[in-house]
């Protein structure tokens, strides 16, 4: 190229732009580009977190239920060999007390009437002429100076026992004594018309009770002293002093009635026989005789032991008016409290145990050869509920330990504020004590299963206190019977089961959750296009029971943003159980994932974006829970539920400029 040419060819490129430029449209406005941009958010919320099914502060995985709080650390009970879960409740403070008016009711108005009498010992005219051995002069006459007489003091007042003299059957006495007074005898003398006389109660027994250990009052010239001091036992009086009489302590005393049937009254023999003075001084005409009274006052019976026995009914809770018992009234019931069930609703709802059964404990003292059963209504009750303890026939006919209540064998009745409870409402409590001792403090446990009773439905209406009112019907059999006071009887409960779990029940948990990253696709100066948003937990199950989730999201401030799967009825937020061996405890974890979406515009996720923690509850069942058995779940402590990731995941396509 020439040096003109390099001079006019800038040029001639310069005019030709310049032409073009000129040519074209140019735009006017807003110059900036339009931008698709491709946004993902890929956040993890909760990187494995483990509950175990109990625990406490200290344990290394957050536990489902905290057996320290105050809620529950008197409720279950963990093995150390196996960490099997055992729910415990005891109620052992009842305290019912004495129930000495068994006695009086059993023996009725069994009482030994006053015995007066007076016997003709020797009719002198009569005697005349009739020759004794080893006679001795009275006066003109020879007679037998040697004299005795029987009587017989009425029992009355009882058509409810019956003593069988070949048994040694007896009433038992408390702080009675026996009195002999009103004494007379004739003719009058100045020495007295008896050099000694005896008073025999051959049916009267002191201590130790043997047949030589009759009560025996002497009347001599030197008497030994006040108590039983003769050579076998024999209570010594001086004779002068016999016209007034005696009166002995027979605290501990026994009385073997002659009385073989409970509709007869009975007799205690009673004996006296002297040696008349022969220096008295009499006519051919005269009759010497003896007269007195015997009595037993303040007559008490601390024990009996008797071949028969009406039935008899005693107040086990007390009964003010002694007629209908109301359950209502404080006064006349006996309360305790479950501890352990004050409160469980702050972290489980509806927690229902299969298996239910509880173990009464009965103690009785000095009830011995009989039986009692015992009539109750128990009432549980906590802030909201009651229901009553319901006794049913026995299912297990090999047992048939019914618990039913067909009819009272009382007139009174059980009621709540006046209106009558049905039979059907009560329970009734049998205890076999024909192989008891007196003295001796018997206990007899009592099952009450799912067999014979309502026994799941109380214990899982989870009452916080128990309510106890009850009569007892004694000697059922109208058998022998063995009774001694003080009398006692006692009642104590435990529920002492297998953590195994009958249906539903809900744990909650909350989880911190910043969903702040939605804001990246929520700008409303951005137009997004949301294909994924969601949050994303993967799970490993260690527990025999499966679980249908609900999550709630909440702000900082703890209000709720929004609910997902409020009813627990979305079969896709579930977390399926681990397989059960044959005891119902978890044999191999099961895993999986569940997706809970959150929305699709930016409209739904805008609100979400303020979530800070979720609110998550589990609302455990069996049900798909299978491997080797379909028995209901049973609970091991450290049974646990990984929360293996919860993750926040979307994917949107965010558009930028015009």
């Amino acid at each position: 190229m020439s040096s003109s040419q390099a001079s006019w060819w800038p040029l001639t490129v310069a005019a030709l732009t310049f032409i073009t430029l000129v040519g074209c449209d140019v735009p006017t406005g807003n110059s900036s580009p339009s931008i698709n941009t491709d946004t993902e958010i890929s956040t993890p919320l909760v990187q494995e977190k483990t509950f175990t099914f109990l625990g406490g502060p200290n344990s290394e995985f957050d536990p489902l239920i905290d057996t320290t709080s105050s809620d529950f650390d008197s409720l279950f009970e963990v093995e150390s060999s196996n960490n099997d879960i055992s729910v415990v409740q005891e109620i052992d403070n009842f305290d019912i007390g004495n129930l000495n008016g068994a006695l009086d009711n059993a023996t009725g108005a069994l009482t030994f009437d006053q015995k007066s009498f007076e016997r003709e010992l020797i009719d002198l005219q009569e005697e005349e002429g009739i020759a004794f051995p080893g006679e001795q002069r009275i006066g003109n006459l020879n007679v037998e100076l040697q004299r005795s007489a029987t009587a017989n003091i009425p029992v009355r007042g009882s058509n409810r026992v019956a003593f069988d003299k070949a048994q040694d059957n007896y009433v038992e006495l408390g702080p009675t004594t026996i009195e002999v007074q009103n004494i007379t005898s004739s003719p009058t003398a100045p020495g007295g018309v008896f050099d000694s006389l005896r008073f025999t109660y051959p049916d009267i027994r002191v201590e130790p009770y043997g047949e030589d250990n009759q009560l025996v009052v002497d009347f001599v010239e030197n008497p030994c002293g006040s108590g039983p001091c003769g050579s076998n036992g024999e209570y010594e009086r001086d004779i002068s002093t016999l016209g007034d009489g005696f009166r002995i302590d027979l605290k501990g005393a026994r009385i073997y009635p002659v009385k073989p049937n409970i509709d007869e009254n009975g007799t205690v023999t009673f004996k006296i026989g002297g040696q008349v003075n022969p220096d008295l001084t009499v006519k051919d005409g005269d009759k010497i005789s003896f007269g007195a009274s015997t009595s037993f006052d303040n007559f008490e019976i601390r024990e009996i032991d008797v071949d028969e026995a009406k039935p008899f009914t005693v107040a086990v809770t007390p009964n003010e008016n002694g007629g209908d018992i109301n359950v209502a009234n404080e006064n006349e019931v006996r309360t305790a409290a479950f501890d352990g069930f004050e409160g469980i609703t702050d972290r489980v709802d509806g927690l229902k145990l299969a298996d239910v059964s509880l173990t009464f404990q009965v103690e009785t003292a000095n009830l011995a050869s009989t039986d009692a059963q015992v009539y109750a209504a128990i009432q549980g009750t906590n802030e909201t509920n009651q229901i009553y303890l319901r006794g049913t026939e026995d299912q297990n006919m090999s047992r048939g330990a019914d618990r039913n209540v067909s009819s009272l064998p009382f007139s009174a009745a059980f009621t709540e504020n006046g209106s009558p409870l049905p039979n059907d409402s009560l329970i009734k409590l049998g205890v076999g004590l024909r192989g008891a001792s007196l003295g001796e403090t018997e206990r007899r446990s009592l099952v009450v299963d799912g067999d014979n009773s309502n026994v799941a439905d109380f214990v899982n209406a989870l009452p916080t206190e128990v309510r106890l009112a009850g009569q007892a019907e004694i000697n059922t059999d109208g058998g022998g019977l063995q009774v001694r006071k003080p009398i006692a009887l006692d009642a104590n409960f435990s529920l002492d089961v297998p953590l195994r779990i009958r249906d539903r029940f809900v744990v909650r948990d909350t989880i911190d959750a910043d969903l702040s990253d939605l804001n990246d696709l929520t700008d409303p100066e951005e137009d997004a296009n949301i294909s994924t948003a969601e949050l994303q937990f993967s799970y490993t199950n260690g527990l025999p029971l499966g679980a249908d989730a609900k999550m709630v999201i909440v702000d900082a401030a703890g209000s709720v943003i929004e609910t997902f799967n409020g009813g627990f009825d979305n079969d896709n937020f579930r977390i399926e159980p681990a397989a059960k061996d044959e005891d119902g405890a978890a044999a191999a974890p099961s895993s999986g994932t569940f997706v809970f979406t959150l929305g699709s515009t930016q409209e739904d996720l805008r609100a979400l974006a303020d979530g800070d923690k979720i609110r998550l509850a589990l609302n455990m069942d069996q049900a798909g829970s299978g491997g080797v058995t379909a028995t209901v779940a049973r609970l091991r402590a450290d049974d646990q539920l990984t929360l293996n990731r919860v993750r926040l995941e979307a994917d949107a396509s965010v558009q930028t400029g015009n």
